[in-house]
C-alpha cells in the first residue's frame, strides 16, 4: 500500500520528468522559381495572440509537367546560419507518396495539416491552400525538438530543376 508521501513524490518526479514549451512560427518564405509552373498569391504569418501564429499559404498551379514532381524537405536548426539538423528527405514523386504514404517525417508533418489544405492525393488540385495552420504543438510529443530557431524547407523540383520553394521558420522555447 503507497503512502501520501510515496504519492507525492510519484506525482512531482512524473511532472519534473515532463518538458513543456511553446513552439510558433516566426516566418515563411514562398518562391515560385518556374513562373511557369506556379503563381503564389498567398504566403504569410497572421498573429493571432502572443504566443499563436497561424500559417495561410494559396498556390496556383499553371501546368503540372508530365511526370514525376520530385519534393525534398529538410529540417534544418539555426546555428550560425542554418545547418542541417536530422532529416533530409528526398521523395522521388509527389503522387507516388501521397498514394502509399511510406515516410514517418513526411507523414507527420502532412498529418498534421489535417483539414487545413485541400491536398490529400493526386491529381493535385489547381490551386493549393493552406489556411489558418497554427503549429502542431503535439508534433513534439512525437518528435521532440530542444529549444531553438529551426527551419522546414520543402523544395519541389522536376528533372532535377526547382519549381517551387517555401521555408518555414518556427522557434521553440522549453519550460517545465
Amino acid at each position: 500500500m503507497a503512502t501520501l508521501t510515496d504519492l507525492f513524490l510519484w506525482f512531482g518526479l512524473l511532472y519534473i520528468s515532463q518538458v513543456h514549451g511553446v513552439a510558433k512560427f516566426t516566418n515563411i518564405e514562398c518562391l515560385s522559381v518556374n513562373e511557369n509552373f506556379t503563381s503564389i498569391s498567398l504566403c504569410r504569418l497572421y498573429a493571432v495572440k502572443r504566443d499563436v501564429v497561424e500559417m495561410s499559404l494559396r498556390a496556383n498551379i499553371l501546368q503540372w509537367p508530365k511526370g514525376a514532381v520530385s519534393m525534398r524537405m529538410q529540417l534544418l536548426k539555426k546555428a550560425s546560419g542554418y545547418k542541417p539538423f536530422l532529416y533530409n528527405i528526398c521523395q522521388s514523386d509527389i503522387c507516388e507518396y501521397l498514394e502509399k504514404r511510406n515516410h514517418p517525417f513526411i507523414n507527420i508533418i502532412l498529418n498534421s495539416f489535417g483539414n487545413r489544405t485541400n491536398v490529400n492525393k493526386c491529381p493535385i488540385p489547381p490551386e493549393i491552400i493552406l489556411e489558418h495552420f497554427r503549429f502542431p504543438v503535439k508534433v513534439l510529443d512525437i518528435m521532440p525538438l530542444p529549444s531553438g530557431d529551426y527551419g522546414l524547407f520543402t523544395t519541389f523540383s522536376f528533372h532535377q530543376k526547382e519549381l517551387a520553394q517555401v521555408k518555414v521558420y518556427f522557434t521553440l522555447t522549453e519550460y517545465r
